[in-house]
């Protein structure tokens, strides 16, 4: 009976570079179709593919302090458009079978999301021209590596969080149990392709773009905000990851952002929490 294909015989390649520290990815492929009756009948006669075809990927890993040679969540990410960018990336994820390739994949969402005492875990979603799979190419076991990572991976003892605003939205996490955030980015693509193509030339970003944060504290006695009183003060929000000696190890920085909900909450026999969420512009 053949071998399975396990996780450990599957490698993701971008551009050519090796990601190291991938916990899950999928690949959809789901064809377009434009459903064709006869006049008169109830039934589908035929279905032909519409065009825009595309193919969805989705990624996300591990975020570690460092690896040889891999930035593991940023390097790839690199445009000179940033977020908006019309920029291509190419996808090969390889296994003991062959190869699947999608090119001409872009952006469409990244988040980032964090909580005292666990791994930071990043991710990310792309959609590219169709698919294709080709034997050649396929990895053997001695194509298996071992990824070492110079200061392994990161889980905070801390998460510091301050917003610098001139209004009453103001605050600072100095005082406040955080124990977690998540910080997440869409970006919405319109496809254009050229007369008499499948496959769209590009995907350019909707505008305007925006993301969100949100991060939930345990309320204690310095905690609590009068949100009524609050206008739509714009500022910049810096998110510190800290080790256990309260050492930065990564942070964040959000600019234009603006509080647009404060939910407090709580359970039986469990703290209560107050949750902060933000709304920011996508400006590059």
């Amino acid at each position: 009976m053949p071998d399975r294909i396990h996780s450990s015989d599957t490698q993701l390649f971008i551009n050519s570079v090796s990601i190291p520290a991938i916990t899950s990815l999928s690949v959809d492929t789901t064809k377009k179709v434009t459903d064709i009756r006869r006049l008169g009948t109830i039934n589908v006669a035929e279905r032909v593919l519409a065009s825009n075809q595309s193919t969805s990927i989705d990624v996300a890993m591990n975020l570690a302090t460092g690896a040889t040679g891999v930035d593991p969540f940023y390097q790839f990410q690199q445009q000179g458009a940033g977020f908006l960018s019309t920029g291509k990336f190419r996808f090969d994820i390889k296994d003991t079978v062959g190869v699947t390739t999608v090119q001409e994949a872009s952006l469409t969402s990244y988040s980032i999301r964090g909580s005292v005492g666990s791994i930071v875990e990043g991710s990310a979603s792309y959609e590219g021209n169709g698919a294709s799979f080709t034997s050649a190419g396929a990895i053997t076991a001695n194509d298996q590596r071992e990824d070492r990572f110079i200061d392994g991976f990161f889980a905070p003892h801390n998460i510091e969080i301050t917003t610098v605003t001139d209004g009453k939205e103001g605050m600072s996490s100095d005082a406040l149990n955080i124990q977690d955030f998540d910080l997440s980015i869409g970006i919405a693509r319109t496809p254009v392709k050229r007369l008499g193509e499948l496959n769209p030339s590009f995907r350019y970003p909707e505008i305007p773009s925006a993301g969100s944060l949100t991060f939930n504290i345990i309320k204690n006695a310095v905690t609590g905000i009068d949100i009524s009183k609050l206008v739509c003060d714009t500022g910049v929000i810096k998110i510190d990851l800290k080790d256990n000696a309260d050492n930065s190890v990564f942070d964040f920085t959000t600019s234009g952002c603006c509080l647009e909900s404060v939910e407090e909450s709580n359970t039986l026999d469990d703290n209560t929490t107050v949750s902060f969420s933000y709304y920011f512009p996508i400006i590059q």
